[in-house]
């Protein structure tokens, strides 16, 4: 009897140590999973792929090793330095598949610094700014600063409202730096800094003024980062007259606005604008950057959201 007890106490053991692992599985597939996984280490060797490519090998505080791999698509951020010594952080995607090696080998797509004075989270946000493993609450106040990565995204001339920040920030992969959380769940802060990453770009990116989609040739960004937009249909769509003069390469816009191409040079009313690029002749179209519309046409709102140029709330200036 004691021997067909024990051999049933086995069985059940066995049984309880593979339903253990299976609910153990269960519930970590049904937990909500952050956005970015990341890893904390230290710098030992630097080695150059390729042009494009850096393959960086470093080790955390409890010697575990690992392997980043940086790419021209990596966001590197608060003046991050690589080079040995220097303790680094990368963010990778939760999702990306992985190559089963030992070390782990990650394509980091944020890398920065050791934050020291408080703390540093990369997710994406919902609309409710919640982060993606249902963590942090962001409460944006008017002291939280706000930096868009590459200028994609451009401030309003005028303060905005904190709900119109809080719908720009809305379903945005951010890297959101605070002080302090609530003891609540989701736990809430009042974020210090919001890092908003550019969003990956398609081929087509569309053009949309006072919720219309006007029919355009597709902007584009450029080599530095800059979003480029057809100067014609963006200005005729928004009132004013376009003239183009092939003898000087230039252009003019109403009767107070007018610049040449290659040049940085604005003459906007008397004064000299400076573009942070100069404009272009791609085809038959010339393209300025996005922010000429705010700085020379005096729009109220200009923004980059997804693969969707929105400019909105022009400003007419004196013929």
């Amino acid at each position: 009897m004691r021997k067909i007890i024990k051999i049933t106490s086995i069985i059940l053991s066995i049984i309880c140590l593979s339903i253990i692992p299976a609910m153990a599985n269960e519930i970590e597939n049904t937990a909500p999973q952050p956005f970015y996984y990341s890893f904390t280490g230290t710098v030992n060797e630097i080695e150059k792929t390729d042009d494009v490519i850096t393959k960086i090998y470093l080790e955390n505080e409890e010697g575990l090793p690992a392997h980043f791999m940086l790419n021209e698509d990596t966001y590197y951020g608060d003046g991050v330095k690589i080079e040995k010594g220097s303790k680094i952080t990368g963010y990778y995607e939760s999702g990306r598949p992985m190559i089963l090696i030992y070390p782990p080998q990650y394509t980091v797509d944020i890398v920065l610094p050791v934050y020291k004075d408080g703390f540093v989270k990369a997710d994406k946000f919902d609309s409710d700014l919640l982060s993606k493993d249902k963590q942090l609450k962001l409460n944006i106040s008017e002291e939280t600063k706000i930096v868009w990565e590459n200028n994609t995204e451009i401030n309003w001339i005028k303060q905005p409202t904190l709900e119109e920040l809080e719908t720009v920030l809305s379903n945005r992969k951010m890297i959101v730096y605070y002080d302090f959380t609530t003891k609540s769940i989701p736990a809430q802060t009042t974020p210090n800094r919001i890092i908003v990453l550019s969003q990956q770009v398609e081929d087509k990116i569309s053009i949309t003024i006072d919720d219309i989609i006007i029919d355009t040739p597709s902007a584009y960004i450029s080599e530095t980062g800059n979003a480029m937009v057809p100067v014609r249909a963006i200005s005729e769509a928004l009132g004013y007259e376009v003239k183009w003069n092939s003898d000087e390469k230039s252009v003019q816009i109403g009767n107070s606005i007018s610049f040449k191409l290659d040049e940085n040079n604005v003459s906007s009313e008397g004064y000299v604008l400076s573009l942070e690029e100069a404009p272009v002749l791609k085809g038959e179209h010339t393209f300025v950057p996005l922010s000429f519309f705010k700085e020379a046409l005096k729009v109220n709102a200009v923004s980059f959201f997804e693969n969707n140029i929105i400019i909105n709330s022009a400003i007419p200036l004196a013929e």
